[in-house]
């Protein structure tokens, strides 16, 4: 009787342990998930396009393979998680329109789905984080226009308060290197509203009418530099010898290849970044170890490099 009971007791502690491993892997078979805002501008035309083009080179089939949701607002992006969630998909890659989304967020950890956040981070829980070098951008151009100018001359630094960090970030670490490194540089702050041709434009139209001399311009964003090679083209000026950009629009790139004076550059804060959040998706759905924080440096882009990164089919 007592073997009995025992041999009873093992199989008991065996279905518990084997029921308690397959609630840990239900959603291991699922597809991905990749969740971010519709297409309000080309960057973010750009983050779809490259999630995309990363699926089909690691073979996952629409549909049972990864699943693209996008979303015009917070409310629409929530319930698209919720969705996805009662899928029980492998893994989650978000990019989240603000930190509003939080809440239904730790749902997805809750499930004991992983979580991978793009660009925007979360104030909730999350598996892994995958971002650009906002203050990286601000430094890299620093050093590039000090370099060039010799450490003396006129910069024109733009700043869009209304991109929040981004702005910040990328301004300030700009102004630290200058600070530090080259004193003798004299800067000009303008503002624009947002991150457009049109404001680049006019802001920097006002800018040169008040100023009867400047070396460079600072730029945060390339849509934003593109507007501002027609205020110089528009304002006839030849003192303005560089034009920094940030992002990677193919527009930009263009001008890049074919710039003379002034002379343009960028430093990338590219969406085919998203590739490396659905790969990290795939190697945490695999088993593998993925770093919880992580930070991709920009990468200046030149006349002489910029060839290697044209993309006619790239939104932006």
């Amino acid at each position: 009787m007592k073997r009995f009971f025992c041999t009873v007791l093992a199989c008991l502690i065996f279905m518990l342990c084997f029921t308690a491993c397959g609630k840990k892997d239900d959603n291991k078979d699922g597809p991905i998930a990749i969740i971010v805002p519709s297409a309000s501008h080309g960057w973010m035309a750009g983050i779809s396009y490259f999630a995309k083009q990363k699926c089909e080179e690691l073979n996952l089939k629409e549909g049972s393979g990864y699943k693209l949701l996008t979303s015009a607002n917070v409310n629409e992006q929530a319930n698209q998680i919720e969705e996805m969630i009662n899928l029980k998909c492998s893994a989650i890659v978000l990019l989240p329109h603000t930190d509003e989304v939080s809440v239904t967020a730790q749902k997805i950890i809750d499930a004991n789905i992983p979580l991978i956040v793009f660009d925007r981070k979360v104030s909730s829980d999350y598996t892994a984080y995958f971002a650009g070098d906002n203050a990286g951008i601000g430094s890299y151009s620093a050093e590039y226009l000090g370099k060039q100018l010799n450490g003396s001359g006129t910069i024109a630094v733009l700043n869009v308060p209304s991109s929040g960090s981004v702005s910040t970030e990328r301004v300030n670490a700009f102004k630290d290197v200058m600070s530090e490194k080259y004193p003798d540089i004299n800067l000009i702050d303008m503002t624009a509203p947002d991150f457009t041709q049109q404001s680049g434009l006019k802001t920097l139209s006002d800018v040169l009418v008040a100023n009867n001399k400047i070396d460079a311009i600072f730029s945060i964003d390339d849509e934003s530099s593109i507007g501002m090679l027609q205020a110089i083209k528009d304002a006839n000026r030849t003192d303005v010898k560089y034009l920094t950009g940030a992002g990677g629009s193919q527009n930009y790139f263009e001008k890049i290849s074919k710039s003379e004076q002034p002379i343009c550059i960028t430093a990338t804060y590219s969406p085919s970044m998203i590739k490396d959040a659905v790969q990290a998706a795939v190697d945490i759905k695999d088993g593998k170890k993925v770093e919880k924080d992580n930070i991709i440096p920009p990468t200046i882009v030149t006349k002489d490099n910029v060839s290697s990164l044209l993309d006619p089919n790239s939104p932006y």
